[in-house]
């Protein structure tokens, strides 16, 4: 990801940013086989689709947290891992 222009984060080494020149941003966190990439940046999604891989949408659940969306924002938490025990 370094060679694509993705700076590694120094506090957790699965997550790389990028900045556009044209102030967009796209952030990637990568977890085993699996990546996730969040960004306002379409011209860099469509650069990263060279990479084979499966789109499954938007994020719901990611290593035991509930992801959900609003009107508001993002809201991420522990409710179905709380259930689940």
């Amino acid at each position: 990801m370094i060679s694509l222009g993705y700076k590694q984060s120094q506090g957790n080494h699965t997550l790389f940013i990028k900045h556009s020149p044209n102030g967009n941003l796209t952030i990637l966190l990568v977890y085993t086989d699996d990546m996730i990439i969040v960004g306002d940046d379409e011209k860099e999604k469509l650069t990263l689709k060279k990479f084979e891989m499966k789109d499954l949408g938007k994020l719901k659940y990611l290593l035991g947290n509930e992801v959900a969306y609003s009107m508001n924002g993002i809201f991420i938490s522990q409710r179905k891992y709380v259930l689940d025990i």
